[in-house]
Formats: structure tokens, sequence, C-alpha cells
């Protein structure tokens, strides 16, 4: 079904010939990626193969069971996570995505698994907080907690300098006046600087 779904959507936006470019091809999987998620489920992995001689697809919907926790739901790329239902929700809620969730939470846990072991029970990327437990070799991601949903208190308590050391350099702001988020010998000197959106230096 859905792959006679993505061929009619591929046919209605590119005809039946023509080359097909860069730009066409990014627009139309944002557009099918969204409406495969309302139609089929946020847990449809489409990829797309745009070559000379045509169309080429894998549908890979990812493996699941049924537990006392509730549906579990496997990693893409990690053997060993699954992420609840609450999990897949709350991060397509929080993170104001209709995209194919299970794709997107592996990315954030990519980053966030080099954080494994700072926190007791939880991981930290720059998007947010995941809560996790541990059972039977598996981690289980229960829940995710926007950035924008955390106090100072947790702000100052998940984002410390052994944290930030971990996370890639693309997300550090080169003006401090920018940041959320600064570390500790930093801060004097900002004291009479202008405040955030919190009342708070930045």
């Amino acid at each position: 079904m859905i792959e006679q779904f993505l061929k009619k959507e591929f046919d209605r936006y590119f005809g039946r010939g023509g080359r097909i470019s860069i730009r066409k091809r990014q627009r139309f999987m944002e557009r099918v990626t969204s409406k495969i998620s309302k139609k089929f489920g946020k847990d449809v992995m489409c990829l797309v193969d745009f070559t000379k001689r045509g169309f080429v697809t894998l549908i890979s919907p990812p493996l699941s069971e049924s537990t006392d926790k509730g549906k579990l739901t496997q990693s893409f790329t990690h053997p060993q996570v699954v992420y609840t239902t609450h999990c897949v929700d709350r991060f397509s809620e929080r993170a104001q995505t209709t995209d194919n969730c299970i794709v997107a939470l592996d990315v954030c846990l990519d980053e966030a698994l080099l954080t494994y072991g700072i926190h007791p029970e939880h991981l930290v990327c720059s998007v947010g907080v995941f809560a996790f437990d541990v059972e039977a070799g598996r981690l289980i991601l229960k829940t995710f907690i926007s950035f924008e949903m955390l106090s100072d208190d947790q702000i100052q308590n998940f984002y410390g300098v052994d944290v930030l050391s971990v996370f890639s350099q693309d997300i550090i702001s080169e003006n401090v006046a920018d940041s959320d988020i600064i570390l500790s010998d930093e801060f004097p000197a900002l004291m009479d600087g202008p405040k955030n959106q919190r009342g708070v230096t930045p």
C-alpha cells in the first residue's frame, strides 16, 4: 500500500520524464514524508533513490513489540535501543514534527548517547533530555523533554561542562550574547550584560 501511494505521488509530482533537480528532490521528500506519516504512521522509514531509469523505494517499518510498558519500537540504527510509544508521541509533539519520528529520534540519540553515564537515567542532547531505563541489555527511552521545557536549575544540572564538552562544535555560539548556556568561568564578565527572556544573563 505504501509503495503504491509513493509511486502515485512520484508520478504526480514529477510526471514521466525530465531531469530531477536536487531542490525538487528535497521538496518531494519533505512533502511525501509528511503525507506518509499522517496516512500510515510516524514509524515508517521511506528511502527514495532518484535514478535516471526511474524510482526505487525501500519501505521499512521498524520492529515493534507489546510489553507491560506499552508498545516498544526498535531504533533503526541502534540495535539495543527501543522507544516507548509515549516517547515517540512526546518527541513528535515537543519537537513539532510530523516527519518520521524514529529517524529523527535516532539522529538526536546519536548525540545523546555520548552523555551516557553522566546523569543517572537521563541522556542529554542539544535539543532536550531523554529519560531511560536499562532492562535485559536494552536501553528503553521512556520520554523526551525539550530544552524549552527545562527550568533554569535543570539546565544548569543537565548542561554542565562535562556534557557540553561532548557536543559538536557547530552548536556552540561564537557570540556569547546569543548563547542559551555559558560556562561558569565566563559568567562574571557578563554580570552587567543584557538579560534574556527569563531575566537571566545568557
